[in-house]
């Protein structure tokens, strides 16, 4: 496509996204005798794809996995992580905290 077939000789736009995030307290996850708020922290990625994070919380302590989930909305996003298994998240949880 050259210049002249562009609608008025426009640049393509490229889109911003909003990168807000938002939190999502889905459960509680008991490891030993430690209990720990389960948060899911969702990012809308592109207009059809959202990204999420799972947030383990104890007071004032947090520990973070990266992106690790992808699905099409926050509510499939949220639904996912809820059907992630006591072991998968401790294991989450056990590569977070420091040694």
């Amino acid at each position: 496509m050259n210049e002249s077939d562009k609608p008025n000789g426009d640049p393509p736009q490229l889109q911003i996204w909003d990168t807000a995030t938002r939190e999502y307290e889905v459960g509680t996850l008991h490891d030993h005798d430690d209990t720990w708020s389960l948060v899911v922290v969702a990012e809308r990625s592109s207009a059809d794809l959202c990204r999420g994070r799972i947030s383990f919380r104890r007071g004032e302590e947090r520990y973070d996995t990266d992106a690790i989930l992808l699905e099409e909305s926050e509510d499939a996003l949220i639904r996912r992580a809820t059907e992630l298994p006591a072991s998968t998240l401790r294991q989450f949880l056990a590569a977070l905290l420091p040694d």
